[in-house]
């Protein structure tokens, strides 16, 4: 049993995405727990990590169970943690934006967001419909070679970042409307964005060259190391400081009204003048509050 580098590149990727795993845990904690859905981008951080934890794992397996069938899963778990990351990314520009309109009208509507998101979902299942289909023709003897379902759903990648690229540089021009948070935020996705374009450079090459350095099945590793791999780390720390630093926003109001009435948390008490009715008990609230007003028109 020997170590290849492809599995000490696997082990590089354990020990990193473990312990980062349980930090973008506590930032789904930290952030998502406030009601507010412009922080699911921690929650998306959290499923690319433990993806890549699941990738390094099966990477490690090939070394007692060098089979195709682990490979082609491991090349799986690679391709569909591009978008995942793409989403992550995607979310934190929602963010930025949602604060801009805040300070600044715009034609841009809330819903253009979550319609953007729609390309990133398609390209996790059908990267990972073509890596199956790649690995069950490896599998029966065939050379593993990249389906058109890969590289439609890489397609879709590759058009979602172009299109956060120029909506990163819209708001780059607006950001003095935004909040000084808000901006150390907008400069993070920035700086993120020349990794992301490494990742995607590489993604491309492999799935549409698939030969030589860029081979999907065994190509140099030195070149997945460069370009896949440290450009990934570099961007989940990026966002995983900015997580940590960036301010918490505030819970939201409509959830904190939306309170089950039986068997869970009481609803907040309404107020009138200075009657405090609360759901419990209304009627007789009411009924007193009637009879008061009666008492007054009597006199």
């Amino acid at each position: 049993m020997t170590l290849t580098n492809r599995n000490v590149l696997s082990i590089i990727e354990c020990i990193f995405y473990t312990p980062t795993t349980v930090l973008s845990l506590l930032l789904c904690i930290r952030h998502c727990c406030r009601g507010q859905r412009s922080q699911i981008a921690w929650v998306f951080l959290y499923i690319y990590c433990h993806i890549r934890v699941a990738e390094a794992a099966l990477g490690l397996a090939t070394i007692t169970f060098p089979s195709i069938a682990l490979h082609g899963t491991t090349i799986l778990f690679s391709l569909i943690g591009v978008p995942a990351l793409l989403l992550t990314t995607f979310g934190l520009l929602n963010r930025v934006y949602i604060n801009l309109a805040k300070n600044l009208p715009t034609r841009i509507k809330p819903w253009y967001f979550s319609l953007l998101q729609i390309p990133f979902e398609a390209a996790i299942g059908l990267c990972a419909n073509g890596a199956s289909k790649s690995t069950a023709d490896a599998s029966d003897g065939t050379i593993y070679q990249p389906q058109i379902w890969t590289k439609v759903g890489i397609m879709l990648c590759v058009v979602g970042f172009i299109v956060m690229v120029i909506l990163t540089g819209a708001m780059l021009r607006r950001q003095s409307h935004a909040e000084i948070s808000e901006r150390r935020l907008l400069n993070s996705v920035t700086l993120s964005l020349p990794f992301l374009f490494i990742r995607m450079s590489y993604t491309v090459l492999v799935t549409f060259v698939d030969r030589g350095l860029f081979g999907s099945y065994e190509g140099n590793v030195l070149v997945v190391g460069m370009m896949s791999v440290l450009p990934e780390m570099v961007v989940v720390i990026i966002y995983i400081v900015e997580g940590f630093i960036l301010e918490k926003l505030p819970k939201d109001a409509r959830k904190e009204k939306c309170r089950r009435k039986k068997g869970g948390w009481p609803c907040q008490a309404e107020r009138l003048d200075d009657f405090s009715i609360t759901r419990t008990g209304s009627e007789q609230g009411w009924k007193d509050l009637d009879d008061g007003s009666s008492g007054i028109s009597r006199v």
